[in-house]
Parts: C-alpha cells; sequence; structure tokens
C-alpha cells in the first residue's frame, strides 16, 4: 500500500490555527466537532492538515469558535513563502495548550512580565548559540 504524500504546509497551517484558536475558546474537538456534524477524529485530520478543510466547512468553524474567517489564515502567506508560522511552531509544542490557557488567566501585569521575561531568555539563548 501506497504511503499517502505529507500534508500540504497551508493544510497544517489552517490546521493548527483551528486547534490555537479552537483551544484559546476552550471548546474540546469533541464540541467543535459536534457543532459541526462530524466526529473529533475528522477534526484532528483537519487540524494536523492530514485532511483538507472545504471552504465552507472553515466557515463553519470560524462560525462556532466566533472568529472572521480570515483568523484562520493568519500567517499564511509566510507559509506560502517557503517558511513555518510562528503559530504552527507553537502549536506543536505539547506544552502549547496548558501555557495559553494560564497566561489568558493570569492578570495583565503579570502575563506581561512573564511575556517580557520569556524574551530577554529567548534572546539570551540566541546570544549563546
Amino acid at each position: 500500500m501506497a504511503t499517502p504524500p505529507p500534508a500540504h504546509p497551508i493544510d497544517r497551517h489552517v490546521g493548527a490555527m483551528i486547534r490555537a484558536h479552537r483551544r484559546a475558546a476552550g471548546v474540546s474537538q469533541e464540541e467543535l466537532g459536534a457543532a459541526l456534524g462530524l466526529t473529533f477524529q475528522q477534526i484532528q485530520k483537519y487540524e494536523t492538515g492530514e485532511n483538507r478543510i472545504s471552504a465552507s466547512k472553515l466557515v463553519e468553524v470560524a462560525r462556532v469558535l466566533s472568529l472572521p474567517v480570515g483568523a484562520l489564515f493568519e500567517g499564511v502567506d509566510v507559509v506560502a513563502s517557503g517558511g513555518e508560522s510562528l503559530i504552527a511552531r507553537f502549536m506543536s509544542l505539547r506544552e502549547a495548550a496548558p501555557f495559553m490557557e494560564a497566561a489568558v488567566a493570569l492578570p495583565e501585569p503579570v502575563r506581561n512580565e512573564i511575556f517580557r521575561l520569556a524574551t530577554v531568555y529567548a534572546a539570551e539563548d540566541a546570544a549563546a548559540s
């Protein structure tokens, strides 16, 4: 049996955006699937880019998540030019969802300080490399 071709980078990016917005909204794959008349497995396949998502289904996803459809395409220009979007890289981290949930729950001054510290540590790490 032939191996299926790898997911297209833009499909992976759009899937990562769906995942990010779904998690930020506190919606499970099961809940999103139910709202769209799909299984959670199909949502997983959309989120990984394994299955392409139709334009009509993208509109439905945006409606369920209370987003403009364009939000699911933010950063796609970077992917189209051969790069990998920051959101796709971030969402591939196992810790991404709990980190996002914790960051959103923090008071703004604390969240800003954590973001500032992360930026400082990243710059120091880059300088040391």
